[in-house]
């Protein structure tokens, strides 16, 4: 596994019953800027949670314990973008995203499922989230 200087995480990974973050999670160097969708313009501790997976839809290729333990990001807006809001009803509706540059003590990321955009983040507890910028977009 990929070792981080903060390996304790917000989730506990350990409950996972599995190797927790996998093998080939990586740190992120600092410079690349992940996206989330977020609630409002006031960033919240809430918003980097694991996104709760509902029984009736089908479970993505590739999902397990670990990655329910993980928090959903993507490292293009568009992409995100597209992949989140395609659906009409969502067309025009202004939504906060928050952008975050992740280091080494912010926990390691993976990138998962079909979409190279996407990353499973274990968010460690070293994570500030005073270092997340917000931006208002137009979907």
């Amino acid at each position: 596994m990929a070792e981080s200087i903060a390996n304790t995480y917000f989730e506990d990974v350990i409950a996972a019953g599995i190797p927790c973050p996998h093998e080939d999670a990586f740190v992120p160097d600092g410079v690349k800027v992940y996206y989330r969708v977020l609630k409002n313009n006031t960033v919240s501790s809430e918003y980097f949670l694991p996104t709760v997976v509902k029984d009736d839809r089908p479970l993505p290729q590739g999902y397990d314990n670990c990655i329910g333990k993980s928090v959903s990001v993507f490292d293009d807006l568009q992409v995100m973008i597209n992949s989140i809001f395609r659906l009409p009803f969502n067309r025009g509706k202004k939504k906060t995203i928050g952008l975050l540059k992740l280091t080494a003590n912010d926990g390691l990321l993976k990138q998962t499922f079909d979409n190279k955009n996407h990353h499973s983040w274990w968010r460690s507890k070293a994570f500030d989230i005073a270092t997340v910028e917000t931006k208002e977009i137009t979907v």
